[in-house]
């Protein structure tokens, strides 16, 4: 299916009873969730909850068998992957899918390609409209690093850099795609602490610079309750708990789900809200 028109502006997301099944198992057993536009829904539960998996049931990576897919009220069911980029659906990955012998400057502007591409002829002949377009890009990758505070990275190849700051890489090519939802996939995982704690003011500053809806799975807890305007918990497929952050740390079943213990064995592991992380603000996590 194909003809859809993008729009403007942050998307509203619908997600209505899905159900996933891989061999009989129940992945996503009938859970719903909604992100209002322009709004930053975190979505957590232990290993094998189907956070990940939800976020391929709305990219389109995994079919459902059951309930329905909806941006901005338009049901997605019947679009491939690919489509959906179309409309303005961005997913991200745990694994930062970067070329690693490429410099950052060179990676950005190969998503501003992509994005806005200009014939091998008008490129060549170097005709006005076409040295317009590149200028054009140029401007919009230096205003990307310069809002991510990676400039002093712009010359180096991705794989002289640290895993935290290819993930700043990574999310300011994002911004560059310009998401009107993005699905980001615990974009913390595998990096070092230090880094970790950079990243709730650098998720800020992607969600203001891309004026984008962000559905987040994330394993750091306090991460997701200190960011998110509202958060989705998720036990065995199913979702158990859906509510403000205070709301959500407050509620039994999600206290249940998340250790199968009590508040205080939850405290003691990081699970609750906690006062501000001292975040790294000013430049990328890490360094080369």
């Amino acid at each position: 299916m194909s003809g859809a028109a993008r729009r403007d502006g942050p998307a509203r997301l619908e997600v209505k009873d899905a159900l996933v099944t891989f061999g009989g198992v129940k992945a996503v057993d009938g859970a719903s969730l909604e992100a209002e536009p322009g709004t930053i829904v975190g979505l957590i539960g232990p290993n094998g909850s189907g956070k990940t998996t939800m976020l391929d049931v709305i990219s389109g990576i995994v079919a459902l068998r059951a309930g329905s897919v909806l941006l901005d009220g338009d049901s997605l069911v019947e679009y491939l992957p690919e489509e959906r980029i179309g409309l303005g659906l961005v997913r991200s990955f745990q694994d930062c899918r970067l070329f690693p012998e490429l410099q950052v400057e060179e990676v950005l502007l190969l998503t501003q390609d992509a994005r806005r591409p200009v014939g091998l002829l008008s490129s060549t002949l170097q005709l006005p409209w076409a040295r317009r377009s590149e200028r054009e890009k140029r401007s919009e990758v230096d205003r990307i690093i310069e809002a991510f505070g990676i400039g002093r990275f712009r010359h180096l190849r991705i794989a002289e850099l640290s895993t935290g700051t290819r993930r700043v890489v990574d999310l300011a090519a994002i911004v560059l795609a310009q998401p009107r939802l993005l699905l980001l996939d615990e974009p913390t995982a595998g990096i070092a602490q230090r880094e970790a704690e950079a990243f709730v003011p650098l998720l800020r500053r992607l969600h203001e610079v891309a004026d984008t809806t962000i559905v987040l799975v994330e394993h750091d807890v306090p991460l997701v309750f200190e960011l998110c305007t509202r958060v989705v918990m998720m036990e065995a497929g199913r979702v158990v708990s859906v509510g403000t952050p205070e709301e959500v740390a407050a509620d039994p079943r999600a206290l249940a789900a998340y250790l199968g213990a009590s508040e205080e064995a939850l405290a003691v592991s990081g699970a609750l809200p906690s006062p501000s992380r001292g975040a790294v603000v000013g430049g990328a996590p890490g360094g080369a």
